[in-house]
Order: C-alpha cells, then structure tokens, then sequence
C-alpha cells in the first residue's frame, strides 16, 4: 500500500468519502511507516507527538504491571486508530504498542489535528463521535472484567467480534495465549474454556477460527 492509498482509507473510514477535500491537508500532516512483526511502535511512558491510524495489519497495546506482568489492553484491527490520547496528555504514551502481524499504518501529528479540529467544528463532532464508541466499548470491556466470569467475558467478546465479522466465521485477532492475557485469565483456562464449548457443541474451533454453531448463546450473555 502507498501513502496516498491510507490516506485515502482514512478518510473514507472518518468521513465516508475517500475523495473528500481534507485529502490535502491529512497528507500533509501525516507520514506513511510499516511495522515488522513484533517490532514495537512505542514504549509506555515514552514521549511522542503523533497517533495512529492502521492501515493494515494488527497491533496490540499493552501496559506492565507492578510485578513486571504484561496486561493487554486491546488489539488494534484494520480502519482503526489509537493513542488519540495525546490529544488530551501532555505528549506521553500512556501504553506500549507492538505489531503483531506486519502492519502499516499513517502517523498524523497530534497537535495539527487539534488546531485542524478546533477551527473546524463539523469535523470535530465526526472524532468525538468516534472516541464515544472507543469509551464505551472500552467501559464494556472494564465491565466484563470486573463483573463477569470468564466463559461470559469470553462470549461477550465474541459477540463483539462477531459484529465486525458478518462471515459466519470469527478470526481471533491474535494467539490464543494473547486473547487470554485480554480477558484476563491465564492460557490454561482459556484452552479449558474453548474445550468445554466446543464439547457443548456452542463453538468450532480450528486454531484462530472459531464458528459460532449456536448463536443464541451469545444472545444470552449480551448486555
């Protein structure tokens, strides 16, 4: 993929025109980069004045824990961005970022699309309205994490999933051990969890692809 090609994937994503007038103004400001697999994007901590809209490829964010433990906090699909968060922080990472599969991505200068956003109000409402997904997609997540056990979290998760994948079949954004780690139970428990599923015959399972075979179970779990 060429710079102009995420360019234009960007704007179609945000404002559902690729050939929208802004074109101009987000080459602009931004700069095309790729990722190999595992190669990090960024530290937690570390000073930036950029964010990210993934072009392809997937990304995992993740922050360590007290004891030195690695917490995901959410894989980065395609059409996505991240670290918007600089909008509001003081130019600091609040997570690490890291491909896990080879990506490229746009890296738009944070501080421009601010003052871009303050002058232009129509344009800010479009973000806003993103970050509320964001917000409460992260807020169920939290939810899902405190409240529920982790066959629920699980199916909720796969819910989520699911809605982004309309196919019939579901591809977990990254290994087993990962998703684990996301809904914040150990490798172990997460590989009796999808035995058990599949022995109730609720989900087929062949390495990351998993088959919804009764889909009323996730209409159970569904807040």
């Amino acid at each position: 993929m060429e710079k102009n090609s995420a360019v234009k994937l960007f704007l179609q994503t945000f404002f559902g025109n690729s050939d929208d007038p802004r074109f101009t103004f987000i080459e602009q400001i931004s700069r095309f980069t790729t990722l190999q697999r595992k190669e990090i994007l960024f530290h937690e901590g570390d000073a930036g004045s950029e964010f990210y809209f993934l072009a392809s490829g997937r990304v995992k964010l993740f922050r360590s824990t007290a004891d030195g433990k690695e917490a995901v906090i959410r894989f980065i699909e395609p059409s996505e961005y991240f670290a918007e968060i600089l909008l509001q922080l003081k130019g600091r990472y609040p997570v690490s970022a890291i491909a896990i599969e080879p990506c490229e991505l746009l890296a738009l200068d944070a501080q421009k699309i601010l003052s871009h956003l303050e002058q232009h109000p129509d344009i800010a409402m479009v973000f806003i309205g993103a970050l509320s997904q964001r917000i409460k997609y992260l807020l169920g997540m939290i939810e899902q994490l405190t409240l529920a056990d982790i066959r629920q979290r699980f199916l909720n998760y796969l819910g989520v999933l699911q809605d982004k994948s309309p196919a019939g079949s579901i591809e977990l954004p990254a290994a087993k051990g990962e998703i684990a780690l996301l809904l914040g139970t150990t490798p172990e428990t997460f590989s009796r969890l999808l035995k058990k599923l599949s022995t109730e015959k609720i989900i087929r399972v062949s390495g990351r692809s998993i088959t919804v075979l009764d889909p009323t179970a996730l209409d159970e779990v569904a807040p």
